[in-house]
């Protein structure tokens, strides 16, 4: 277990360029305000504690410190006087600055984040992001689907579309959005080896090929989200889904299928490594953002990857596109905050820090550039959302006390201030340690539910330890 626990830790490098991209433009966001501002900047550190290395200049000192895991702009004024009264000064110092400016200092990094955002989903699309793809088969087909009625079947094979050649399931519903629906279609088929052909109406290709789905997926184990009920009890890559509750599992969907209405109740999982059977008690959890109260269980395994293809834009393209992805990816992150905010018990293991985000950024290394930018997006955009909650000593705390100055149209006194951090500082420490605790504890419990999972039955539950 030693030396797994040492591979894990040495693993998680990538968390380093991660985490220094993220911290690096929020302090740039706060530091470029407070000097367009006209605050005074000491220091812009990347990195908290001693300093490695640094240098001066124009009253600003820049530097890198040892430990990376933050970092931070200091300006003049940013805490009170040592007789705990609000500093001396005039609009050079942060807390004597207009309540305006220091709303526009404090968002200022979170907006950062968002800017940082935009512009890594938007190389996303121009780089290109693998997406899942299909062999040349269709998979089931409802008896009712227009489809099915005109003589297709599960397992026909799709060869060409108007004489245009076919290998790939991207490549058929490429060619019959090029075609519209203006027009019919010739869509060639083989089966059992003989050669078919169906003629689509004009007005009814798109509709008709949005009936269609692709093969199904093999049960085997792609992914373990951390945190969820399959990585606690330890799940791997690689291992093979055989039956969900006494029943048989063949397809992934199988899975989904077998865990709808089951969250929070103990289901019996019975899996193949490497050939040798094992089975585990899993308790799925309430894990979609869209629908948190739904009864569907989630146990946290995807699918393998398989086949890919790569959606690449034009600049022209991946701009609007960047903005749209940028929205839903801020809706999935606040969506995701408020599922954990209100039930952080339930929740507490899919929280983490350092540790987790850099077991995040390992995978998202090993699937590719897009997952690792995919991910990058989602940093900048937890951090954002994270930062403007209303709580002291994040920037949300900032712009509180700012707009209520505002209302009251009067400064708040050093006394009023200082009681008002330390609420902060017991919240925030109080997080803090519970992000740390689980951040340890995850993958130790990790690592021993791997050591025993083949070996004997397991039972693991959302709610308790």
């Amino acid at each position: 277990m030693g030396s797994s626990f040492l591979n894990n830790f040495l693993s998680f490098w990538p968390v380093l360029p991660l985490l220094g991209i993220v911290i690096f433009f929020h302090e740039l966001g706060h530091f470029l305000a407070a000097k367009w501002r006209g605050v005074t900047v000491l220091k812009f550190s990347l990195g908290m504690g001693p300093e490695m290395v640094g240098f001066s200049h124009g009253g600003t000192r820049y530097c890198l410190s040892w430990i990376p895991l933050g970092g931070f702009v200091q300006m003049a004024g940013d805490s009170l006087s040592e007789d705990g009264s609000m500093p001396a000064g005039g609009p050079e110092q942060f807390l004597t600055h207009p309540w305006y400016g220091r709303v526009i200092i404090a968002i200022a990094g979170p907006a950062a984040n968002l800017v940082v955002a935009w512009f890594v989903v938007l190389v996303m699309f121009v780089t290109g992001m693998k997406q899942v793809d299909y062999v040349n088969m269709f998979g089931s087909l409802r008896p009712t689907s227009a489809p099915y009625v005109a003589g297709v079947r599960e397992g026909d094979l799709f060869k060409s579309l108007d004489g245009k050649p076919l290998s790939r399931w991207h490549e058929l519903l490429q060619a019959a959005d090029a075609l519209g629906d203006k027009q019919p279609a010739v869509l060639e088929l083989e089966r059992d080896g003989q050669p078919l052909s169906v003629t689509i109406p004009a007005g009814q290709v798109r509709s008709w090929f949005s009936a269609l789905n692709p093969p199904p997926i093999p049960a085997t184990v792609g992914s373990v989200a951390p945190g969820m009920p399959a990585y606690r009890a330890g799940v791997l890559e690689g291992d093979r889904v055989v039956a969900v509750d006494g029943k048989p599992v063949r397809w992934f969907e199988d899975i989904v299928e077998n865990l709808k209405g089951k969250a929070d109740q103990p289901v019996r999982f019975r899996l193949e490594r490497k050939g040798k059977p094992y089975e585990l008690d899993l308790t799925p959890m309430r894990a979609d953002p869209e629908h948190p109260d739904s009864k569907n269980g989630y146990v946290g395994i995807g699918a393998e990857r398989g086949l890919t293809w790569i959606d690449k834009r034009t600049f022209g393209e991946a701009v609007p596109a960047a903005f749209t992805g940028t929205g839903a990816l801020v809706s999935m992150v606040y969506k995701n905050l408020w599922m954990t905010l209100s039930r952080p018990v339930y929740y507490r293991q899919a929280v983490g820090g350092p540790i987790l985000i850099g077991q995040m950024a390992r995978d998202s290394a090993k699937q590719g550039l897009d997952s690792f930018l995919y991910l990058l997006a989602m940093i900048n955009l937890a951090i954002m959302s994270f930062n403007l909650l209303p709580v002291p000593l994040l920037d949300g705390g900032h712009i509180t006390l700012a707009l209520i100055e505002a209302v009251r149209r009067r400064a708040m006194s050093g006394r009023s201030y200082i009681n008002f951090q330390k609420v902060g500082l017991v919240l925030v420490g109080s997080l803090f340690i519970f992000i740390f605790s689980q951040d340890i504890l995850r993958p130790i419990e990790r690592l021993r539910a791997v050591d025993k999972a083949p070996r004997e039955t397991t039972t693991v539950d959302p709610t308790h330890r």
